[in-house]
């Protein structure tokens, strides 16, 4: 009898260890399930197409695994899925995403290309450049390269008053539109562009304004972004006067509230049917 007692022991003994033990592989596999996988890491040659630019991905990890779009969609893993650089020509956004069986998978990371415009002849600027992010002088707006997320790159033109600036073409040119490009980082006070004017010149002295769709953004959050607004014109000039505003007043729910915000610009992009 206490040999029977004996053997119902080890029998318990042994079903609760084995319990345990799959409670506790239970326990790190949940935990691994509940933690997500850090962003793809992406790098571009340049998001100003002129022929062609290259992108590349990667995510150091056994077992991830990297989808993308090309329309701006959230990829899914039925998406089409990243091996290999690829070769852009056509402006697009292109968005990733990574993916792992035994994680949650990562937050999307999103590039935009935008197709060169045309070179102009001359740009002045009628305000003068703020000393603290003069960028690259006047010609960062119009030297075909976009900033990055970093307002301290040098690529980016930091104001706090309204900038008006005068493109001249030299000759006439029918304008399609123009793309305008800015930085949002209301941490460090830089809010979007409140308004936007823009006048033209067949002759190059008198300008006649273009009624354009006012930039409308509004948040209730710190947000970082890079922003781009696209204003069609369908005109034939020679000269283009654009006056862009900052926010004047910052939101209540920020520490700055009230006073003026400043507003970051990088590249002026402006497409003809030629480019």
């Amino acid at each position: 009898m206490r040999n029977i007692w004996i053997i119902v022991f080890m029998i318990c003994f042994c079903s609760c260890k084995k319990n345990n033990e799959a409670s506790e592989l239970t326990k790190t596999y949940v935990q691994a399930g509940e933690i997500q996988l850090t962003n793809p890491r992406i790098k571009v040659d340049n998001v100003i197409i002129d022929t062609s630019s290259k992108i590349t991905a990667s995510l150091q990890l056994d077992k991830a695994a990297i989808y993308y779009t090309k329309d701006g969609s959230e990829p899914t893993q039925t998406s089409e899925k990243y091996t290999k650089a690829i070769l852009v020509s056509e402006p697009g956004i292109y968005t990733f995403k990574a993916f792992h069986p035994d994680f949650r998978p990562s937050e999307i990371e999103t590039v935009t290309f935008y197709k060169k415009g045309t070179n102009v002849y001359d740009i002045s600027l009628v305000t003068p450049l703020n000393e603290k992010y003069p960028g690259q002088g006047k010609n960062t707006l119009i030297n075909h390269k976009k900033g990055t997320s970093n307002f301290r790159d040098g690529q980016w033109i930091g104001i706090t008053e309204p900038l008006i600036a005068i493109v001249d073409f030299k000759n006439t040119t029918f304008l399609e539109s123009v793309d305008i490009g800015y930085l949002v980082n209301t941490s460090a006070w830089i809010f979007p562009i409140q308004s936007i004017s823009i006048s033209s010149s067949e002759d190059g002295i008198n300008f006649i304004a273009i009624e354009i769709p006012q930039p409308i953004e509004q948040f209730n959050g710190d947000i970082t972004n890079q922003g781009n607004i696209h204003i069609p014109i369908s005109k034939e000039l020679k000269k283009i006067k654009i006056e862009i505003s900052n926010t004047t007043s910052i939101p209540q729910w920020h520490q700055g509230s009230g006073n003026a915000a400043w507003l970051f610009m990088d590249e002026w992009i402006f497409n003809t049917r030629n480019n």
